[in-house]
């Protein structure tokens, strides 16, 4: 994160790359697996002034390397209702963050306001996203393969092996939660659901995204763009301009 990222005190968890105090909306990220609150650092520069950039932190990464890597949800949830304190809020999840995003988007409107939207980006439909091989009790040297087969792995981190050593608790972590994972058939959510993903990303064949309707009683949108997992790395601005559309059209 840069020298002006911040968190409310209190807020390990949850970093603002560009504080917006005045906006209407507040959007909460949730990163890939294995990722930081910095995949976000950009966001804010391709939405509208009206919505602040919230990247949630987990454990074990980046200023919070040294904590061990967890997935807490309940915890996370408890960051997230007393830092939006009633006031409307969006949830946007990528890969592991997209379930991670969808279970935080029922424990809040269980006990509280829900979200006025959420997005769902390269990851199938709940049901179907458990994972075909336990990929967190692989080696390291075979972890790391397949984290770059999946395509996000900067060519700068591959040159630095001491960074990606730290990495990798993270990425077990995250992963082993996805394998534990297992869907719960619950009442659909009430707010509009997009779900996006890249054309060729073979995680997310067209029926498992367009599956995700079935999660919203709101509004639904599938959106594809050029690229495969990673596809919001090079296709950025078309994926905001879209969610800005998306967050344009709500209610607030």
């Amino acid at each position: 994160m840069t020298k002006h990222d911040s968190a409310r005190p209190g807020s390990p968890w949850l970093m603002r790359p560009v504080p917006r105090p005045g906006a209407r909306l507040t959007l909460y990220c949730l990163p890939h697996a294995g990722g930081g609150a910095s995949s976000y650092r950009g966001w804010p520069h391709g939405l509208p002034e009206w919505v602040e950039v919230v990247a949630v932190q987990l454990p074990g990464r980046e200023n919070r390397i040294r904590e061990r890597s967890a997935i807490d949800l309940d915890t996370l949830a408890e960051a997230v209702a007393a830092d939006h304190r009633g006031a409307p809020y969006a949830l946007f999840g990528h890969s592991n963050g997209a379930l991670l995003a969808f279970e935080l988007a029922h424990l809040l409107a269980g006990s509280g306001p829900g979200p006025a939207y959420l997005g769902v980006s390269g990851s199938p439909h709940p049901a179907l996203a458990a994972p075909r091989h336990e990929v967190s009790r692989f080696t390291d040297e075979a972890l790391l393969d397949w984290m770059v087969e999946q395509g996000g792995v900067s060519e700068q981190l591959l040159a630095q092996p001491d960074l990606l050593e730290l990495a990798l608790p993270a990425v077990r972590a995250d992963l082993a939660w996805l394998e534990a994972y297992r869907h719960r058939p619950r009442t659909p959510l009430s707010c509009p659901l997009s779900a996006f993903a890249g054309e060729t990303d073979g995680r997310v064949p067209g029926d498992e995204l367009t599956a995700w309707s079935a999660e919203t009683t709101a509004g639904f949108a599938v959106r594809r763009y050029p690229g495969g997992h990673f596809y919001l790395i090079e296709g950025l601005p078309a994926l905001l301009g879209d969610l800005a559309e998306d967050l344009s059209g709500l209610r607030l």
